[in-house]
């Protein structure tokens, strides 16, 4: 397995990356999946335009024509349209009665589906290269959206029932009124034929121009608000999928646009690791990245079962297997969020839920913190310090138990000497760190994502905020807040809040850290440093 997923990563160096985000979403139980007709051809299932030319051998005739207006560009869904018609006027002189259409119809596609299909469950198992390892992660997410008319994942899970306890999993054609704790709902949001023909199947099957049509006219009120509240707050792993399908590629740019900051992963299927050239790989991964907020990951079916093999793993097992691919050997990745006051700190992180956060202060912070420090006397200080220093000490303590994935924090532990008045203040800061807050566990070095704006507009973001004139500062002091911050820290990274919008600021930062160099800077030299300072 660590071989052949090494491979991809020669290939894909952020790989390891991709894993650790997908893998940290999973804990959440914020990763679902997004099936497509790719994760069934494997085993005997026709693609889309597959199953239409079955159909279209039924009927006399029917075959050329159909071939003629395909050759003519017309849209699957209006090519199943045509052949629908076909069926239902040749069911029409057997026997007109809407019922058995409905049902010839049902069946005609039944048949072309499964026709191939091994009758077996094990068999269709084994000849699948990833069947098994899938049903396994599908048990561990909440949701699982299947564009696919076939339920061989879900017969494939229950084949295993050593697997479950109790009922996890149910099949739905609409969206569940509620969700379930720890248990997975496979949604067939097309409708589902089952293999096992006495099994209950969808009143109706999304197949044609018209059936189309009237589902989108349906869905504002139910499903497709279901779903596009799915794409924004989870991550979704589309396997199996082109991205050729309308709807899917709806909900992406939505959530794109809704929430910039918030990233998907497509699985593109390769035949073999030659099948496209790191150009055209380069191509695609761009054009899915900014059309839809998408992670490209090139791998072939041998490579998708390693990947899905990882995702399945126990956290250490996990841990292992990053650091025999990821170049770093690494599966965390800490980042401060640091600024001015109203640089956007705070808002900025609103965007970043979808890695783990951790908020400026844990506890209700002293009503003294929201005035100038040059206004404070020595006691409203030193009840101030005792505060941050116990804050310091609690997460610093939460970066160093985070577990695998990204995480951010918002403010760094060394922010409190930009608000000292010189030097040796800042030594005594340090003395106090060293002794109250890092003496069992040193600081957790990680990077520093540096946001700031002009001192002007700061002052005006205070006020906005409902501080006074008084308590809002001045803008040559959050001048000097932001260069001292600056001096502090040197950092690499560095983006302007200035007239931008948080979320597309936010998606900046996430493409930084999944695609970008990780510089994490060494917090306890910082101190040292500080300490040896004679100025």
């Amino acid at each position: 397995m660590n071989e052949v997923l090494l491979a991809a990563t020669q290939r894909q160096a952020h790989l390891p990356r991709f894993l650790c985000h997908l893998y940290q979403r999973l804990k959440q139980d914020r990763l679902n999946l997004v099936l497509g007709a790719g994760i069934s051809i494997d085993v005997g299932v026709p693609s889309w335009f597959g199953l239409l030319e079955r159909l279209s051998e039924c009927l006399p005739e029917l075959k050329s024509d159909y071939n003629a207006h395909k050759t003519a560009g017309l849209s699957p869904e209006y090519l199943g349209q045509i052949i629908y018609h076909r069926h239902r006027n040749a069911s029409f002189l057997v026997d007109s009665r809407e019922a058995v259409i409905n049902h010839d119809w049902a069946s005609s596609i039944y048949k072309a589906i499964y026709k191939e299909v091994p009758e077996n469950i094990e068999d269709v198992i084994k000849s699948h290269p990833y069947l098994n390892e899938l049903r396994q992660l599908t048990l561990k997410v909440p949701l699982v959206i299947n564009f696919n008319f076939d339920d061989i994942l879900a017969e494939s899970i229950a084949s295993n029932g050593s697997n479950l306890r109790g009922n996890r999993f149910s099949i739905v054609w609409h969206p569940p009124l509620l969700d379930r704790p720890k248990h997975t709902t496979i949604y067939h949001v097309n409708g589902v034929l089952p293999r096992v023909s006495l099994k209950k199947r969808s009143p109706q099957l999304i197949f044609t121009e018209d059936s189309f049509a009237d589902a989108l006219a349906r869905s504002p009120g139910v499903s497709a608000e279901y779903l596009f509240l799915r794409f924004v707050q989870n991550t979704m792993l589309i396997i199996g999928h082109s991205l050729a399908d309308v709807s899917l590629k709806n909900y992406l740019r939505r959530n794109r646009d809704k929430s910039p900051a918030n990233h998907h992963y497509m699985i593109y299927w390769l035949k073999d690791d030659k099948t496209l050239s790191p150009e055209r790989q380069s191509d695609i991964f761009e054009a899915n990245l900014e059309l839809y907020n998408v992670f490209t990951i090139f791998l072939t079916s041998e490579e998708i079962r390693a990947v899905l093999n990882v995702l399945i793993l126990e956290d250490r097992d996990f841990r292992d297997a990053l650091d025999n691919i990821s170049e770093d050997r690494r599966s965390r990745y800490h980042y401060y969020i640091v600024g001015p006051v109203a640089a956007g700190k705070s808002t900025i992180l609103e965007h970043l839920r979808c890695f783990d956060t951790y908020e400026e202060w844990t506890r209700p912070v002293p009503p003294e913190m929201y005035r100038s420090f040059t206004t404070l006397t020595p006691k409203e200080s030193e009840k101030i310090d005792t505060f941050i220093y116990s804050e310091l000490k609690e997460k610093n303590v939460r970066m160093h138990d985070a577990g695998v994935g990204f995480h951010f924090m918002d403010r760094a532990p060394l922010d409190l000497y930009a608000f000292s008045k010189d030097i040796n203040e800042r030594k005594q800061k340090t003395k106090k760190i060293k002794e109250l807050v890092v003496r069992d566990k040193i600081f957790q070095n990680g990077e520093i994502i540096f946001i700031y704006a002009d001192g002007k507009t700061l002052v005006e973001r205070n006020l906005g905020r409902g501080r006074s004139p008084d308590d809002a500062g001045e803008s040559d002091y959050l001048e000097e807040q932001k260069q001292s911050l600056k001096e502090i820290y040197n950092p690499e990274f560095s983006i302007s809040t200035e007239n931008r919008d948080p979320g597309h600021i936010a998606k900046q930062i996430v493409r930084h850290v999944v695609l970008g160099k990780y510089s994490p800077i060494d917090l306890n030299a910082i101190m040292d440093k500080v300490l040896l300072d004679n100025e």
